[in-house]
């Protein structure tokens, strides 16, 4: 009848927003202790590789007794063993560094522009807290390897590989009395 009309059609899209921000984050973090995840991780780790964050350290964790504690109480128990470290490591580490989970009972972080000393702090933070972890039913620890890269020309992989031959040399030494004192847990 010669009048203007306006149509509109309106649909509530809350949900599918939010399923595509559980899927963003489930993608780039670790679903059990949501640290970062691996993926992620090596991106960060490209993108930081530059001479302005030199010096770039990397502390690299393995979680002690996972598997007996996984045998004996239970992987449920396990895994708030994992989530417990995680949270010790996030909060004992530095805003800017980046802190994922490696694979496994495996964690490392990424310290950028950090020295061998300010990276020490930090690792000695993270080992200590790992000593003092309240609400779990055995003493628990992390074996740590820290490695720095203070010159363009050195190869990341080779700090890494330098972090983990660490954190295992740690571990054999550790690994004895911690299977003692879990035992005596128990």
């Amino acid at each position: 009848k010669g009048q203007k009309l306006m149509l509109s059609i309106a649909r509530d899209i809350t949900e599918r927003k939010q399923a595509d921000e559980q899927l963003r984050f489930l993608g780039l973090h670790d679903s059990l202790t949501r640290l970062y995840n691996r993926a992620f991780f090596e991106e960060e780790l490209k993108r930081l590789d530059t001479p302005r964050n030199l010096p770039l350290s990397l502390i690299m964790g393995d979680v002690n007794g996972l598997k007996l504690v996984n045998d004996a109480l239970g992987h449920e128990e396990g895994d708030k063993l994992l989530v417990k470290m995680a949270g010790i490591l996030k909060k004992n580490c530095r805003q800017e560094d980046v802190v994922a989970r490696w694979g496994g009972d495996e964690f490392i972080v990424l310290l950028p522009a950090c020295d061998s000393l300010s990276a020490a702090r930090v690792f000695n933070r993270v080992k200590n807290a790992c000593k003092n972890v309240a609400d779990l039913p055995l003493e628990t620890s992390m074996s740590l390897g820290l490695a720095s890269k203070n010159h363009p020309e050195q190869n990341i992989r080779g700090v890494i590989r330098e972090a983990e031959d660490k954190m295992y040399r740690n571990k054999l030494l550790e690994s004895r009395s911690m299977r003692s004192t879990f035992l005596v847990s128990l």
